[in-house]
């Protein structure tokens, strides 16, 4: 028996175990639940931590700051004994006046600024002095996160193929509540990085695990459910974020509350199982048998005996197990160099655009929390219209209009912000809207690239596509610090051309739609050269059975 014939059995077996049943639903939900609201939390908690707090420099108060500060102009106790005339004070220095009529210019020091909270928030920028000068630190802290979620897309994607989807995402799950706690208790600035670094890696891991767990549940036809509903819990938790981050002003209080919500999950050890598809791939058959019992006990079916027979005596699967697998396998054919490639680009452009309009949040106009309700209300929405989507038009269409309405949408807002005035709402609804399209890429992306990989390298290549979408992350904060002084337009610009550029880009990949999922990579090189479209391979995998199904 061939691998390809072994392929097509197990995906045969996925598509006899109920589809949407009680036990795929209730995995789903727990699995989603349970990690996407820690994995949205981390991601995305530094648009609170860190958003900019009024401040004035207030050094210059009494004789001593005069006489300790390192003043921008020739400064000497001299100076003091004379008689002050005046004192201002600006954001980031205090200018002393003098009865000889000269000035001098004191800088803020650690310590020497007050803060004038809008909402009553304390967080790190406040507590850690992170303006004028030392602005830069606070979207560092940002880059240094999904540094490293960088680094955990690159050792976790090859952690998961090799011991399992569960392990992997359970391991991560509760290393990331560990270290996220700790650094709600950090005594400075860089205690505070290192720690959100070490979360950063772990919460990788954990996104990689459970979207491929639940992902792999699935035959074909439920995979846009899959995976929309997946991506809908993360644009859930960002409604709830602002809620929390609302009722917790306090920084410290905030980190906590999201840390220890993940601990609810300590009974997933018990009752998740590992992903059924990597059991047999892996020929761990005995595992495989007593979880599709389980799987057919309370879902109410047959144990599909004569399909599970054909599988377990296959040969075929245990000598695949003897190979290992890496990233230069992404690119052992042309069809998996190309999607490797246009993907790791289209990864770097959604992570761009959706966190870098997310952490612009904050400085758009109207409440920083009502914002980031209103986008998190409006990606629920552009979630459960993308399920229609993906099915009704498959999944390059849906991509590349999302990918054109995000770049339309910030350019727009760029033009609108630099060439009018009053216009404050309308630049924060286009904005926000561009975020949501750039949200729904996401989803769309996730199934696509699923249905893009075989299953024995299918981690690694979400892995490596998830490594250049941290890469974005890593970019988006700096976007948005350095674009206008450096490049001389608003880093919204940035984000529309990209989106642009990825629009047309997805175009030049193949559409999955209703494809059996590859297992191995010699599939990928069948399907490749059938000339087949997606629909004949459909068909002469399934059958009439599954034309059958589908007219109905």
């Amino acid at each position: 028996m061939t691998m390809t014939e072994t392929s097509e059995n197990l995906e045969h077996l996925i598509s006899l175990l109920g589809g949407r049943g009680k036990f795929q639903t209730s995995v789903h939900i727990l699995a989603a639940v349970g990690c996407y609201l820690s994995i949205t939390f981390n991601h995305l908690v530094m648009a609170f931590h860190g958003s900019p707090v009024s401040h004035t420099c207030m050094a210059g108060v009494n004789q001593s700051d005069l006489v300790n500060a390192t003043p921008k102009t020739e400064f000497n106790l001299t100076n003091v004994q004379q008689h002050v005339t005046n004192i201002t004070h600006s954001k980031c220095f205090t200018t002393v006046s003098y009865s000889d009529g000269h000035d001098d210019v004191i800088d803020c020091t650690s310590g020497q600024w007050e803060y004038f909270p809008k909402y009553g928030e304390r967080n790190i920028v406040s507590e850690f002095d992170l303006v004028c000068s030392a602005e830069y630190l606070n979207s560092l802290a940002t880059t240094i996160y999904f540094t490293g979620v960088m680094v955990g897309g690159l050792v976790f994607g090859d952690l998961a193929d090799r011991f399992g989807r569960l392990p992997v995402m359970l391991i991560t799950l509760y290393a990331s509540v560990m270290f996220g706690l700790i650094s709600a208790f950090s005594v400075n600035y860089v205690m505070f990085v290192v720690l959100r670094f070490i979360v950063g890696i772990f919460t990788q891991g954990v996104q990689m695990a459970t979207y491929t767990l639940i992902i792999e549940m699935y035959p074909p036809k439920y995979r846009p459910y899959a995976g929309v509903g997946t991506d809908l819990v993360f644009s859930m938790a960002v409604i709830v974020l602002s809620g929390l981050a609302y009722l917790m002003p306090h920084w410290r209080h905030l980190q906590i509350a999201i840390s220890v919500l993940p601990l609810a999950t300590v009974f997933y050890a018990w009752y998740l199982p590992e992903s059924l598809r990597w059991l047999v791939i892996k020929g761990n058959t005995e595992r495989a048998e007593k979880l599709l019992r389980r799987i057919c006990n309370i879902n109410k079916l047959r144990f599909p005996a004569e399909t599970w027979n054909l599988l377990e005596k296959d040969t075929a699967i245990q000598e695949e197990t003897t190979q290992q697998y890496n990233v230069t396998h992404l690119f052992h054919t042309w069809s998996l160099t190309k999607a490797t490639v246009i993907c790791s680009y289209l990864c770097v452009v959604m992570a761009v655009t959706y966190y870098g309009v997310t952490f612009k949040t904050s400085s758009l106009p109207g409440s920083i929390y009502m914002n980031f309700f209103i986008s998190g209300v409006m990606e629920v929405i552009v979630c459960l219209i993308t399920i229609y989507l993906l099915n009704r038009f498959g999944r390059k269409k849906p991509m590349f209009g999302c990918l054109v309405s995000a770049g339309v949408l910030c350019l727009a807002c760029g033009v609108i912000g630099q060439y009018t005035s009053g216009l404050g709402h309308l630049i924060t609804a286009l904005a926000l809207a561009g975020k949501c399209f750039s949200g729904a890429i996401f989803v769309t992306f996730f199934v696509y690239a699923t249905e893009l990989y075989p299953t024995v390298i299918r981690n690694i290549g979400l892995g490596f596509g998830l490594v250049w979408a941290r890469l974005g992350g890593v970019l988006a904060p700096q976007f948005n610090q350095w674009s206008k002084a450096l490049l001389g337009f608003d880093a919204i610009y940035v984000f529309g051309v990209l989106s642009l550029v990825g629009g047309f880009a997805i175009l030049l990949l193949p559409e999955t739609h209703r494809r059996r999922l590859p297992d191995v990579i010699e599939q990928d090189i069948q399907v490749d050269k059938s000339g087949m479209d997606v629909e004949d391979v459909e068909d002469v995998e399934y059958g009439e059975d599954a034309v059958r199904e589908d007219l109905l």
